[in-house]
């Protein structure tokens, strides 16, 4: 495909490509400090004004955050797990916090030592005492409603922003039997607004939290980005898609070359760089910036990039009871347990956390349609089927596996002519292990309720896209160092999920703006002391 080069270049101090969890968090946190930011999104800005219409096409089952430019979405899969980023992965202004649940989990202590507490995997080069104030500064930046009182969790310096949301009927029914059972539940942290917040009004419970249709769900189109503009120092290109990175010969990137819908090239100048495009497009980007340089790819001379490929492992359990449980009336879940993440030896059994669903079982319009029956059949079908089912959703740790990639497939190409991401994935024994563990705890709560019909659903991988440039402190071993700057592009940063060393059970959106934060300090202290 040819592609139409233009004369056009712009100039900023810091190029960040991405404007979603950890690129608008770090937009605001460097404009803020008066340094000039151009923000690079291949998505649109998503008009607020139409979450309605957004509202109405997801229920229809239909994904409302895809690109517009057709192809650009494109992957292919491999291995012997398709990961799909069809509904796992949103275009535009606020990214993945347009579309995540908004579960706003901190990782535990241990989380961050696996090799020294457990022999496996690696230890990340920071710690979380390291990371602890900048989760308190995201989780202010947010609005988390919570409280303390999970028992597993690592010490905190401040409190919850915001009071927790109160738990379901079912949460009451799942407590008690759990208190029986010896099992720890407590509330599940969230960055939803129980009162209002940030100018932001307060959840209404809408249950279509893929498409928060009032705002109360965090996520930085609404957060960081306005406020970014604000200050005058932060400028979002949106609808414009970085082709590659170039570099000079002293080995720093000169420039973003880049193109909207016409496919004609423009390119961005900058004193530093700032990939935040995702785990898997990140990867992807480097890897299409080769030069003589880096003829493997972009800050990959240690041939890490896009490996390590991580996600988490989920299953759903449900059981029908003979008395009504009343799910839907809370649109997400309210209570937790991190009993079987974390006092446990990792090394033999894996970790996962259980989440208590207020939303299982069939809607009546499902049942209605799978029913056959009419009139006062129908009615009765729904009265008797509707609002009986439980359900526990289980979340299992992946250990990072070198086999697990994102490369390029150049037999596929994208709207703009490029290889598209190849994703190859699979899960081992050790996960297998974890979730079939994980399967008997949770069929044991629901039989200990009286449950009947426990039924365990298919395997399936959160919209979490973790470890392609791992952190680490030698070259050899890591993409980028514990400030994320990359080992080999002195101006060159990679943020988000990709810089995980291992995924822990938990939710990684919380630690990645915790490292955002982190990052942009170190890359305003750089560029004063310059």
């Amino acid at each position: 495909m040819t592609v139409t080069a233009r004369e056009e270049t712009r100039e900023t101090e810091v190029c960040i490509i991405g404007a979603g969890a950890a690129g608008g968090i770090m937009a605001l946190e460097l404009a803020r400090r008066g340094i000039r930011v151009t923000v690079l999104e291949s998505g649109p800005r998503h008009d607020f004004a139409r979450r309605s219409e957004y509202t109405r096409r997801f229920i229809k089952g239909e994904n409302p955050w895809q690109s517009p430019l057709p192809g650009l979405d494109r992957h292919t899969t491999n291995g012997d797990v398709a990961y799909r980023l069809e509904w796992n992965r949103a275009r535009g202004v606020g990214g993945s916090t347009l579309h995540w649940e908004g579960y706003a989990l901190r990782f535990h202590a241990d989380d961050f030592r696996m090799r020294s507490l457990h022999g496996t995997a690696e230890d990340w080069p920071i710690s979380y005492d390291d990371l602890e104030p900048y989760y308190g500064r995201a989780e202010r930046a947010l609005g988390v409603a919570g409280t303390s009182d999970d028992p597993f969790a690592s010490p905190r310096s401040t409190a919850f922003p915001l009071p927790p949301f109160p738990m379901s009927y079912s949460d009451g029914l799942f407590s008690g039997v759990c208190k029986n059972l010896g099992i720890g539940l407590h509330h599940l942290p969230q960055a939803r607004n129980s009162l209002g917040y940030g100018g932001r009004s307060q959840c209404r419970a809408c249950g279509t939290c893929h498409v928060c249709p009032t705002g109360a769900k965090a996520s930085t189109d609404l957060t960081h980005i306005p406020q970014a503009e604000s200050t005058g120092y932060a400028e979002i290109l949106t609808e414009v898609t970085v082709l590659r990175l170039e570099v000079d010969r002293s080995g720093l990137i000169r420039s973003a070359v880049y193109a909207g819908a016409d496919r004609a090239e423009r390119r961005l100048t900058a004193r530093v760089f700032v990939l935040a495009a995702g785990g898997v497009e990140t990867a992807r980007l480097l890897l299409l910036s080769v030069s003589p340089g880096f003829p493997r790819g972009l800050a990959n001379r240690s041939g890490l990039v896009g490996r390590y490929f991580t996600s988490h492992p989920l299953i759903d359990v449900t059981g029908t009871m003979a008395e009504r449980v009343y799910p839907y009336r809370t649109g997400f879940s309210t209570a937790m347990s991190n009993h079987f993440a974390v006092p446990r030896d990792r090394k033999r059994r894996g970790a996962f956390y259980l989440e208590f669903m207020n939303s299982a079982g069939p809607l009546p319009h499902q049942i209605a349609a799978s029913s056959g029956a009419w009139g006062p059949e129908l009615a009765k079908r729904v009265r008797k089927e509707f609002g009986r089912t439980l359900g526990i959703r289980v979340y299992t740790e992946q250990l990072p596996d070198a086999g697990n990639t994102v490369t390029l497939d150049g037999t596929v190409k994208d709207y703009f002519g490029n290889p598209v991401p190849r994703i190859t994935y699979g899960i081992g024994p050790y996960e297998r292990a974890a979730m079939a563990e994980a399967k008997e705890v949770a069929e044991g709560i629901l039989r200990a309720l009286g449950a009947n019909e426990i039924r365990t659903g298919e395997v399936r991988y959160a919209a979490h896209q973790l470890g392609t440039h791992r952190m680490g402190r030698e070259p050899a071993s890591s993409v980028v160092d514990p400030n994320l700057r990359a080992h080999d592009v002195p101006n060159l940063y990679l943020v988000g999920g990709g810089c995980f060393v291992t995924a822990s059970p938990s939710q990684p959106t919380l630690t990645i703006a915790a490292l955002a934060i982190r990052a942009a300090e170190h890359i305003a202290g750089v560029l004063r002391a310059s």
